[in-house]
């Protein structure tokens, strides 16, 4: 219990220090809602993907709805391929709607694992075609990494271990300048608790710090404070 005391203090440490960072900023609030799905096809090979709103509850004047399935392969225990396509959708009022096309392909690593917690690694190439009412289509590629650091499961209520803590860091790359890019995804900074009510299904209520940043004016970013609600359900275990 004294080393899961210790991650919820580097987390908080972790956020403050994010949080401290944003000078110069506009503040934003953000809710997101999401369900990740897996169907195992063996045990090595799985198709599933994830399906979410953004700003239903935070934002009447924007909206986002999106749908991104993928598949995986586990090359080796601590290492797994992943690629897919995703559909995103952004209505807006004040501004042109946005249709978004992005195709993705990430490799992660686990490692290393000191039992009490361990740590992930994820890379992810991203090629995004940009598509909006009355104005020019774009297209762009984003690199992503994305750090991890989750705990081992403990009791906080009833008898069993069902709740862990995760933090996680993650900087975007934009590669070439768009006007979609100038303005979006520097870093965030996550911190979770999750609980696993079964074999199949578990949840994590994030907390995510994110700031943006204006390519054309150093002096000016944005920090969007995000609450995120996750689901994860196994559609069918390995077997």
């Amino acid at each position: 219990m004294k080393k899961i005391f210790i991650c919820i203090l580097l987390i908080t440490f972790f956020i403050h220090r994010s949080e401290g960072q944003a000078y110069n900023n506009d503040v934003d609030f953000q809710t997101w809602t999401d369900v990740t799905f897996t169907y195992f096809l063996s045990q090595k090979l799985s198709v599933g993907g994830d399906v979410g709103f953004r700003g239903i509850i935070s934002s009447k004047d924007w909206n986002v709805f999106y749908l991104r399935p993928s598949i995986n392969y586990t090359v080796a225990p601590r290492v797994k391929l992943s690629g897919g396509i995703g559909s995103f959708n952004t209505f807006n009022k004040t501004v042109s709607n946005t249709y978004e096309i992005r195709f993705f392909q990430d490799a992660s690593i686990s490692w290393p694992d000191f039992g009490w917690v361990d740590f992930y690694h994820r890379f992810r190439f991203e090629e995004r075609f940009f598509f909006y009412q009355n104005l020019e289509n774009e297209f762009n590629i984003r690199g992503r990494y994305l750090f991890r650091a989750r705990t081992i499961d403990f009791k906080l209520l009833g008898k069993r271990k069902t709740f862990y803590l995760k933090g996680m860091w993650e900087v975007f790359v934009p590669f070439g300048n768009s006007a979609t890019e100038l303005f979006i995804n520097n870093q965030r900074y996550y911190a979770a608790i999750g609980h696993r009510s079964s074999d199949r299904l578990r949840f994590e209520l994030f907390y995510i710090w994110q700031q943006s940043r204006e390519i054309s004016d150093d002096g000016f970013q944005t920090s969007e404070n995000i609450f995120r609600l996750r689901f994860f359900y196994t559609l069918k275990l390995p077997e």
